[in-house]
């Protein structure tokens, strides 16, 4: 207990979209239904506390099934946003879709590309929505907001006259911010589990699936093949690589790129590994994984552990820098008890780029642990130093063919290295920084 009994909850009702704590048998029932109800509507972490002198208390009332109520769509509502929606698809000539993570949570993924398909306009993701959609679909153009996204990705979707976003949460990783022309004008559909607002009307009444499922039936207009050219999908290759040079952000990440398949899923924590990731090539649907807040540093290893609960037949590709490691890694003996087997690869530059990007001093250096030993003090896996590239794509390739066991790589990198995401968000920064001044 932290000062009062009601601490804990009080915390946690920050952070989820209902907390309560079950501590009359009276009503323990009809709040755990509100619980879960605000869980199926808005596909957000509720928090549940019950005492633990009443654990075992019986309910007074008979048990029933539970009954959550969850209210439809107004129908009324639901029609006339449908219908402002395909008056302003029919007046524009350059529209775009731009889809997040809500699209996957609520498991609209089919719906999603039946409509994006009939629609026939180009389609963007935020960071946290990437993958919901093939990224080899040949709509998809990249990922958009926040400050390390492509500048040709992120010039192609603000020319949009007509945005349809569908799911996006704004957070640290990824922003369409108030100031943005495309909202001020009035050119966005935006649609999430909170609202669905069109231009400048709001819909309360309206559930996002019931909006996302009455577009996808709806006789809206389809799209010529777009006069627009689309972004490039990726950049030029370099020359060949010198493998017996020290491995660099760039060679490991374009050598990544070649090797993912339908059968892993990356995971990514914050700072460097997730702004490199951003450019990965994800080849099925929903197969990305992110933290939507930078505070969340040391999300990757124990996500880990809950992808291969929710899906074994995906392998787990985690990428995850040398500090966010030493927040959680330890929870990869959760995963050697469990039989799982993660590729861990462990981005050691030393200390904290994204800090030494804003400010350079001591206090972005990290302690150096011997991260391939991580292995032999768990029990479990096989641990590897890495110092260059051939090394890198040997020890991945291993990696790969063996599914007994998790694998561990401690990727050894210059403290200077940075990914192009990475000086994507530090020249955007700085100049958002320096317009920001008094």
């Amino acid at each position: 207990m932290v000062r009062d009994f009601a601490t804990q909850r009080e915390v946690f009702e920050r952070m989820t979209v209902a907390a309560v704590t079950l501590d009359d048998p009276l009503t323990a029932e009809r709040e755990m239904d509100q619980a879960f109800a605000a869980l199926l509507r808005y596909r957000r972490p509720i928090y549940i506390e019950i005492p633990r002198d009443m654990v075992h208390c019986p309910l007074t009332s008979s048990m029933k099934p539970f009954c959550i109520e969850d209210q439809p769509s107004d129908p009324a509502a639901l029609e006339e946003a449908i219908s402002e929606v395909r008056i302003m698809l029919a007046s524009a000539k350059r529209p775009a879709m731009l889809v997040g993570a809500e699209v996957g949570r609520f498991g609209l993924q089919d719906d999603l590309a039946r409509l994006v398909e009939r629609l026939n306009i180009p389609i963007a993701s935020t960071l946290l929505g990437k993958s919901v959609i093939r990224e080899d679909h040949p709509l998809y153009v990249g990922v958009y907001g926040g400050l390390i996204a492509r500048e040709d990705v992120q010039q192609f979707i603000n020319d949009s006259d007509c945005l349809l976003i569908l799911g996006s949460i704004l957070s640290d990783v990824e922003d369409l911010d108030a100031t943005s022309p495309l909202l001020s004008e009035g050119r966005t559909i935006h649609a999430t589990a909170d609202r669905v607002a069109i231009k400048h009307h709001r819909y309360e009444s309206i559930k996002f699936q019931d909006f996302v499922q009455g577009l996808v039936r709806s006789p809206l207009p389809s799209f010529s093949q777009s006069q627009r050219p689309l972004p490039a999908r990726t950049t030029p290759a370099p020359s060949a690589p010198d493998l017996d040079a020290p491995v660099t952000l760039e060679g490991l990440f374009r050598h990544l790129d070649t090797v993912l398949t339908e059968k892993t899923v990356v995971i990514a924590d914050v700072g460097e590994s997730l702004f490199a990731a951003a450019d990965l090539h994800v080849r099925h649907r929903f197969e990305f994984l992110s933290p939507a807040y930078y505070t969340s540093m040391g999300f990757a290893v124990p996500a880990a552990l809950g992808a291969s609960f929710a899906d074994p037949s995906l392998r787990p590709i985690v990428l995850v820098g040398d500090g966010a490691f030493q927040m959680t890694g330890t929870e990869l003996a959760s995963c050697v008890r469990y039989g799982q087997a993660p590729i861990v690869i462990i981005l050691n530059n030393r200390g904290y780029s994204t800090e030494r990007e804003i400010l350079e001093g001591p206090f972005n250096d990290v302690h150096e642990w011997q991260y391939d030993k991580v292995c032999d003090l768990i029990g479990g896996g096989k641990g590897s130093r890495v110092s260059t590239q051939r090394e890198f794509e040997q020890r991945l390739g291993a990696a790969f063919a063996d599914h007994s066991q998790l694998h561990l790589l401690n990727v050894l990198l210059s403290p200077n290295d940075r990914s192009p995401g990475m000086v994507r968000l530090a020249r955007r920064l700085g100049k958002k920084l320096s317009t920001d001044k008094p």
